[in-house]
């Protein structure tokens, strides 16, 4: 919830209270309080609130990058993966975070695909002269090997979505320069966001943050102490402003669920529409008796029907719930898309939901790509296009993205649920 995560002034002697307490004493002087009540609520807000104190002890930590207002500056945390990639720059890591960062990339790939390296491949390679190519005819990361053939396209997105036909661009443009090269193309987002080219391989920022977690874990004793810290630094940063699951933001959200007037007051707006309309969809879904609400974020929020909660959880790297089919509605600028995806999981279970969905025409999307290893969507709908949400606040938005809702799961989730069902034994065959 990064409103909340805003509180402070960037001052960071500045605190919570300092600017709470500033904003009772202008409401008192300038509006001469007519509501009374108002300001007792900005009063308890800032009495013995163990929360909010929790939140100061966490925030008030120094962190570089926070420092220099780069957390959700995309081209920063370019020149920082591009530099940590780079075996020659001055981190002295050598090939340690690129050769896992590809492996990460080429696990995704699939096994007959001769266009990608596999991990062998990768494992076996001499990193030395590998170029790592900074807007490279605007390509966020390029990485580059002429002694392997090996080229790699990395898009990056923090806050923002691709542009229409960004993705297709570069990899036509890559495919002409480079015809004979082994490629690989990663769309890296907060969340593992699908792209809409499906040639490009979802990473997310949990995925960059493991990798990172694990170098400081394996070279903490050769890394130099500066270095270290400076690393460590980007490590505490994407866990504490950037990853939706981090500590900070499940803080944010419970003080603003029990401080919500008195918030209000003090920005004079509600949060952003991304977690408004997170939250319509949230409890909309928690209604629904015979739907199963498995994982949620700001920007995403997992479910599957009860009648097709049967299949095997041995799902891997995924949810906690270790389920291997599920909806996924996105919720971002491009406006609400529904999704079923298959994820993770034992190929024998992931092969038999990609037939029974192929044959019975669940498939409306990547229909003529082979099932990718990781997650693969087999079907795509769009609930609200981003438009829609113009003049539309409170209620009137409400009712809006639930009219949406309950037609969605009316037809096309009932109508997928009916499919699964009627294919039980065969997928618990598996």
């Amino acid at each position: 919830m990064r409103l909340l995560c805003r509180f402070a002034p960037r001052n960071d002697k500045i605190t919570v209270f300092d600017f709470t307490k500033e904003v009772v004493f202008k409401m008192n002087e300038k509006i001469k309080v007519n509501n009374q009540s108002e300001i007792e609520l900005l009063k308890n807000f800032i009495n013995e609130n163990k929360e909010l104190e929790k939140l100061e002890s966490i925030t008030d930590k120094f962190n570089i990058f926070r420092s220099l207002d780069i957390v959700s500056n995309e081209l920063k945390h370019s020149n920082f993966l591009a530099w940590l990639m780079d075996p020659n720059e001055t981190h002295g890591l050598g090939d340690y975070f690129l050769t896992a960062f590809l492996k990460k990339a080429s696990s995704l790939t699939e096994l007959e695909d001769n266009e990608s390296p596999s991990i062998f491949e990768i494992d076996s390679w001499n990193f030395n002269y590998m170029e790592i190519l900074r807007e490279w005819r605007n390509i966020d990361i390029l990485i580059k090997s002429d002694e392997n053939k090996f080229i790699c396209v990395i898009e990056n997105k923090i806050n923002s979505s691709e542009s229409k036909g960004q993705l297709t661009k570069y990899r036509n443009s890559i495919e002409r320069e480079f015809p004979s090269y082994k490629k690989l193309f990663v769309f890296l987002t907060l969340e593992g966001e699908i792209p809409s080219d499906d040639i490009y391989f979802p990473i997310s920022y949990k995925d960059i943050l493991s990798i990172i977690n694990y170098l400081i874990e394996a070279k903490n004793d050769e890394i130099g102490k500066d270095i270290l810290i400076f690393i460590s630094h980007y490590r505490d940063m994407l866990g504490r402003y950037v990853l939706e699951d981090s500590k900070i933001q499940e803080i944010c959200k419970s003080i603003y669920k029990k401080h919500k007037k008195a918030l209000d007051l003090i920005f004079e707006y509600k949060p952003d529409k991304t977690l408004e309309t997170h939250d319509i969809i949230v409890d909309f879904i928690k209604n629904k008796k015979d739907i199963i609400l498995d994982s949620e974020s700001k920007k995403f929020v997992r479910f599957i029907p009860k009648e097709m909660d049967f299949i095997t959880k041995k799902g891997e790297d995924w949810t906690k719930s270790k389920r291997i089919l599920l909806f996924e509605i996105n919720n971002d600028s491009k406006g609400i898309n529904s999704y079923l995806i298959i994820g993770p999981g034992p190929k024998d279970i992931r092969d038999e939901l990609y037939n029974i969905s192929r044959n019975n025409k669940i498939i409306n999307f990547n229909i003529n790509r082979k099932m990718t290893p990781k997650w693969f969507a087999v079907h795509k709908k769009n609930i609200l296009r981003a438009n829609e949400f113009e003049g539309n606040d409170g209620n009137e938005l409400r009712n809006l993205i639930e009219d949406r809702l309950e037609a969605y799961f009316n037809k096309d989730v009932s109508e997928i649920a009916e499919i699964i069902k009627q294919n039980r034994k065969f997928i618990e065959n598996h």
